[in-house]
Order: structure tokens, then C-alpha cells, then sequence
């Protein structure tokens, strides 16, 4: 799982679920997922989405309402749906149509892995079943490698905004970039030798395990950070950068190093006496990387736009 939560959402009246779907954000975004929804208002549309694969594998939850018009009913649209994503549940759901009539449809139809419920209910249900969900996933140990997966997006945000500020520059421009780039792994590269240095002295092992490699995401971040300073459409994300730098790298470094205790269920760090982590800290680092990840987004399709107009 990922900290995006897909759901494919078919509905004739899309418009009329816009509020059904900040609620149910809301309620995600206090776990620290963030809730996806791709609307579809016909059988056909449905059909074209499920034919993608890729879509198809990122989808974690589908929501069909009963009537989708022109005497079209979502058992139809269901079974299009189940043709090609067999192992996804469904909530099915209905202004009109009693929870108790759904489910009759459902087996009519010999449809299967489908909650059936009224719409009054929906938000309601569709939490329950994310929470049902996401609980075989929210251990430690698996939460670990959902950060880890989002934080690593985040640092390839971080190089492709980087990029974009070293396109919309002049050729005098650019070769300071470089040269600023350059100069930052000079600068490793003294520190790494220094380090090196320090090494061939010690005699503590733990040392060789915090050796790293040249011009790493952390120096991304911080060359990000600078360039920003004086940079006039993205100087506003230069805070969200540094509360990246400074709040989730060191956590998502302490992380790397981090194992499950099979006694306490808590992660230990296996190479400094860190405090064990705990759910509610996974938790709260969700949500930071929630609203964090979103910023450098916006910066990336800022800086984008910037360096092609």
C-alpha cells in the first residue's frame, strides 16, 4: 500500500459526491493517507479505465451508486468491473434503494466481495472499510516501507525541480548551477576523505555503517533549499523544503536502520540507542509527509510551468 489510497468512484451525477469526498479525505488525512478518487459517470467510461493495467493495479477500493441513469444500473457496471479487477471490494450504494435490495441484486447477479449500503450511510462505510483495509498494513514494520516509498518520491520531486530551475536559466546561468553543484560534491568529497581519515583511527565498527555516498538526496534538498532563496515564483516552498531537510530526512534516515521487535512490536534501531518508534509516531509522520509531499508538487508544476513560458 501507498500513502495515496485510489478509488474508483462510479457515479451518472458526479458533482453530487464532491462533498462525500472531502469527508472521507478528511477522515483519511487524520491517518495520514491521502484519499484519490477517479470518477466515472457510464458503464463506458468505466470501461475504458479498468483497460488500463496500471490503473487497474493502483486501485484499492471501487464505489458504484445503483442508478447511473438511462436505465442503466450499477450491478452492470459492477460486472464490467469484476471482469477485470476480480479482487477489489466494492461498496455498493443507493438513494433509493434499500441496503437489503442491493444485496438481493448482488447475489442475483452472483457478484461477490460487495458492501452494500444506502448513500445516507456511505461516508460511514467507506471508512470502515479503509480502516479494515489499511489495519492489515498499518504493523510497523510495513508502515516503515510506506514512508520509505513516499519519502523516495519526495527526493525524486526534489531532483526534478532542480531540473527545472537548471532549464529556465541562461548559459551563464546554467554554469553557475553546475559549478554550485560541482562545488557541493567537492565539498563530500573532502568531507568523505576526512571521514575516511577519521575511520582508518577508529575502532568502532558503527562508524563504518554511517559512511555514505556522494551528492546524496539530502544534498539535493539542501542545493533546492538555496537555490530558492532568491528564486521569485518558488521562494514560498522554500519552508516546505526545509521542514522536509530538517523534520522527515533524519526520520527517514533513523528509519533505514530500524527493526521489529517481535516481543514489543516496536522498531528498534539497530545501529544508536534511538527511542523505539511507535504507531502513533508512523502516524504523525504520514501526516507530515501528507502535506509536505503536496507542496513540492505544486513547487515541481511551478517551476515547470516557469521554465517553459
Amino acid at each position: 500500500m501507498r500513502l495515496d489510497f485510489n478509488v474508483l468512484w462510479v457515479d451518472d451525477q458526479p458533482d453530487r459526491i464532491d462533498a462525500q469526498i472531502r469527508a472521507i479525505k478528511n477522515a483519511m488525512r487524520d491517518e495520514g493517507f491521502e484519499f484519490c478518487a477517479t470518477k466515472c459517470n457510464s458503464v463506458p467510461e468505466v470501461r475504458e479505465k479498468v483497460a488500463d493495467n496500471i490503473f487497474c493495479d493502483e486501485i484499492d477500493l471501487v464505489l458504484v451508486d445503483w442508478d447511473l441513469g438511462s436505465g442503466v444500473q450499477g450491478q452492470d457496471a459492477i460486472r464490467e468491473i469484476r471482469e477485470r479487477i476480480p479482487y477489489k471490494d466494492v461498496v455498493f450504494y443507493s438513494a433509493m434503494t434499500e441496503a437489503h435490495e442491493l444485496r438481493k441484486l448482488v447475489f442475483d447477479n452472483n457478484l461477490e466481495g460487495i458492501f452494500c449500503v444506502r448513500r445516507a450511510d456511505l461516508v460511514d462505510e467507506v471508512v470502515g472499510v479503509f480502516e479494515s483495509l489499511v489495519k492489515k498494513v498499518l504493523d510497523l514494520d510495513h508502515t516503515r516501507g510506506i514512508v520509505m516509498g513516499a519519502t523516495s518520491d519526495i527526493d525524486l520531486l526534489a531532483g526534478q525541480c532542480l531540473s527545472a530551475l537548471h532549464q529556465a536559466l541562461d548559459e551563464r546561468g546554467k554554469a553557475a548551477f553546475i559549478a554550485d553543484a560541482l562545488q557541493r560534491v567537492s565539498n563530500k568529497v573532502k568531507e568523505m576523505n576526512e571521514r575516511s581519515e577519521a575511520l582508518h583511527i577508529s575502532s568502532d565498527f558503527v562508524e563504518l555503517l554511517k559512511s555514505h555516498m556522494l551528492f546524496t538526496a539530502n544534498d539535493r534538498l539542501r542545493m533546492l533549499s538555496a537555490m530558492l532563496k532568491t528564486h521569485s515564483s518558488g521562494s514560498g516552498y522554500r519552508d516546505a523544503v526545509t521542514a522536509y531537510i530538517n523534520n522527515v530526512v533524519p526520520r527517514r534516515n533513523n528509519l533505514g536502520h530500524q527493526v521489529l521487535n517481535p516481543k514489543s512490536q516496536q522498531l528498534s534501531d539497530v545501529v544508536e540507542d534511538n527511542a523505539s518508534i511507535t504507531v502513533d509516531d508512523m502516524r504523525e509522520l504520514r501526516c507530515t509527509i501528507l502535506d509536505l509531499r503536496s507542496q513540492f508538487r505544486e513547487l515541481h508544476t511551478i517551476l515547470t510551468r516557469v521554465g517553459t513560458t
